[in-house]
């Protein structure tokens, strides 16, 4: 540190530098610039230190929107079989048509675009293997 700061301050940073989670980081570098005496040598210091505070709440901030999974609709179909196949394509290919030839599936198949909105699962039988 540049400046002279009181044993208390030192000793806050210390923990600050030796902490993990950043919450408790946030909280510890707070009592660390209200323990700083405020004059002219120690403004680069606390410039620093708020810097690395906003890089810290920003972290937070974009943790939180990706555990909020504002993403789309999310399926999951439990495994079956020796394998689990997904058919993906462009609309009106015929992915259902497909499904329906080549396994046993009850899949609605329309000329309209978008009429299958939910994953269908389905078993393929080859030889003895069903995937």
């Amino acid at each position: 540190m540049p400046t002279n700061l009181p044993a208390e301050a030192k000793r806050k940073w210390a923990e600050v530098s030796a902490t993990k989670n950043p919450r408790e980081k946030l909280q510890l570098m707070q009592e660390f610039l209200s323990l700083v005496p405020k004059h002219k040598g120690t403004t680069k210091l606390c410039a620093q230190v708020k810097k690395q505070m906003a890089t810290l709440r920003r972290e937070i901030e974009e943790k939180k929107r990706r555990k909020s999974g504002k993403g789309g609709p999310k399926f999951f179909i439990e495994k079956e079989g020796a394998a689990q196949i997904a058919i993906l394509g462009l609309t009106n290919v015929g992915k259902s048509s497909l499904l329906k030839a080549v396994t046993n599936a009850k899949v609605e198949v329309s000329p309209n675009p978008y009429r299958t909105r939910e994953p269908v699962p389905g078993v393929l039988n080859y030889h003895d293997i069903q995937f």
